[in-house]
């Protein structure tokens, strides 16, 4: 009998192992993500970091920990004063955070054209702030932790930047963050460039067609299969920017875009092309973008129900593949 009873426990085994290899299955849910709030830690002080950005006749990328927070190019000659931009997501533990700086030239008005490299009065200011949430919701004033300006010389008398004619500057400086909590998901991730051409192509089929997994959830799955997609990407925002259960709810509700959505009028992603693989997080994460503008080759676009116009939608995919697996995931 106990013979009988383990070849019959040996089968039901095999078969959840098959079923469990299913390509439709799912195990993570909508219902999880409302949950997730249940997981958030939360501590006496939650701090929030942004960089304050204000820039002159320049295009520029800005990294933290190699990570991009935003790509601006200037295509009409006119400046940032002072625009927000939060950082928490980035930051993954308290001490050293690395920002860099990546300028490129401007519009030229007169041309109706990029200009061919920096000018005298290209630069770019960093603010580097923090600040908290009270308990009652609202935000308590900013607190500045450090200020970057890129350099600048004196030339007859003028302060005048110091890459003038070059098509390229790069700069980097460091701030130390004091968030409570850690998130080590890219800790025992696999670097995933490589200088050799048969693995990059080999990996570029597995981007390519993570991306096109994910595309095809919008298109003709459900919002469970999209939730199981992008479950621990939630989770891990979740926790850096200290969001409550309401919050994470109305998010997933409001901000994601879905194709079923009651409130759209339609909903639309183009095909995966004319893209190129880009690496950051020092090779571990990998992503695909357009090779115009350099923003996701996930794009589309969507029309809600109560708006004259449609909205173009850029759908950022991080990926990464833990040593210890075959698969790669949405960071």
């Amino acid at each position: 009998m106990m013979k009988f009873k383990s070849v019959f426990l040996y089968i039901n085994l095999i078969l959840l192992s098959i079923s469990c290899k299913g390509q439709n299955k799912i195990t993570k849910s909508e219902k999880d993500i409302y949950a997730i709030g249940t997981e958030i830690k939360h501590f006496d002080k939650e701090p929030h970091y942004g960089a304050s950005i204000s820039t002159s006749n320049c295009s520029f990328e800005i990294l933290i920990n190699d990570v991009p927070v935003i790509k601006y190019k200037d295509n009409s000659g006119g400046s940032l004063s002072g625009s927000y931009f939060p950082l928490n997501w980035d930051i993954t533990q308290k001490g050293p955070q690395k920002i860099t700086l990546r300028l490129f030239p401007g519009f030229n008005q007169n041309a109706k054209s990029m200009h061919s490299s920096l000018m005298r009065n290209s630069g770019v200011q960093i603010k580097i702030e923090k600040s908290f949430i009270g308990t009652d919701g609202s935000w308590g004033d900013e607190e500045e932790v450090t200020t970057y300006t890129t350099p600048q010389k004196i030339v007859e008398g003028k302060e005048v930047s110091t890459f003038d004619g070059k098509n390229f500057f790069e700069d980097s400086f460091t701030f130390d963050a004091e968030v409570p909590y850690k998130i080590n998901i890219l800790d025992n991730a696999e670097v995933l460039f490589t200088k050799n051409k048969d693995q990059l192509q080999a990996l570029e089929k597995e981007v390519v067609a993570k991306y096109n997994e994910i595309r095809g959830i919008y298109l003709k799955g459900t919002k469970d299969d999209l939730a199981n997609a992008v479950y621990e990407k939630e989770k891990r925002l979740s926790q850096q920017m200290y969001l409550s259960s309401e919050t994470i709810k109305n998010n997933w509700d409001k901000e994601y875009q879905f194709r079923t959505d009651e409130d759209l009028e339609f909903f639309d992603l183009k095909p995966i092309e004319k893209y190129k693989m880009t690496f950051y997080a020092n090779g571990k994460l990998v992503c695909l973008e357009k090779i115009n503008n350099e923003k996701s080759a996930l794009w589309g676009g969507f029309k809600r129900k109560d708006k004259g116009v449609g909205t173009t939608t850029y759908i950022q995919l991080y990926l990464y593949r833990q040593k210890d697996s075959k698969e790669l995931h949405v960071y």
